[in-house]
């Protein structure tokens, strides 16, 4: 979905006011939040330290301002990402949500010694 031009920044954008460089029937320009950055240590023998790095943008031309999108980067310096709509990235929080919850529900009802039931 997309809206008429707005030059205001929504209240998330962390530019400065009047950073939007959109030329009429040239390449549009971005809002953008560098939301949060969370730090994944080092697991080893299975991943490296890194991090996740969460983003909001949004994307304007001269005629159109663009849905904003959920940008989901994974990697300290310049991270490959994933834009997700906030459907999407609804979705996918309630699916690590339900994730986390069934493992540590799984974990709570484990018996102490790891022995299970034979």
């Amino acid at each position: 979905m997309s809206a008429p031009v707005n030059s205001a920044c929504p209240p998330w954008c962390d530019q400065p006011a009047g950073h939007l460089h959109v030329e009429t029937a040239g390449p549009g320009d971005y809002h953008i939040s560098a939301f949060t950055l969370i730090d994944l240590p080092e697991i080893p023998g299975i991943r490296e330290g890194t991090a996740l790095q969460v983003a909001i943008e949004q994307y304007v031309t001269s005629t159109t301002t663009y849905d904003p999108l959920i940008s989901l980067g994974i990697g300290d310096d310049d991270p490959d990402s994933e834009a997700l709509t906030l459907d999407e990235a609804d979705a996918l929080a309630a699916a690590l949500h339900r994730a986390v919850t069934a493992t540590r529900d799984g974990q709570a009802r484990q018996i102490p010694n790891g022995d299970g039931p034979t």
